[in-house]
């Protein structure tokens, strides 16, 4: 098992009735301390990704694809294109 941490926080009463509400309506016996858990590492993960995405964007930002590397494809998709017969 790994090392864990006691951690003490405040939520406001509304949130933490919804989450044991939602605990209760469960098929498994999740703690609160599991729920909080699991919230904990699917936010990390979302986030993770989140940044993954923008290092991504903000790359192709910073040096898009230039017409040397990529203009080949667009070409060969509109000669394709154009021997489609469309009507």
């Amino acid at each position: 098992m790994s090392e864990t941490s006691r951690v003490t926080l405040r939520l406001p009463t509304a949130l933490l009735h919804k989450l044991d509400e939602q605990l209760a309506h469960g098929d498994d016996e999740t703690s609160r301390s599991a729920a909080v858990q699991r919230l904990i590492e699917t936010a990390l993960r979302d986030l993770a990704k989140r940044e993954k995405v923008e290092q991504y964007v903000r790359g192709w930002r910073e040096q898009p694809q230039t017409e040397e590397e990529f203009g080949w494809s667009d070409r060969a998709v509109s000669e394709s294109l154009s021997e489609i017969p469309w009507e």
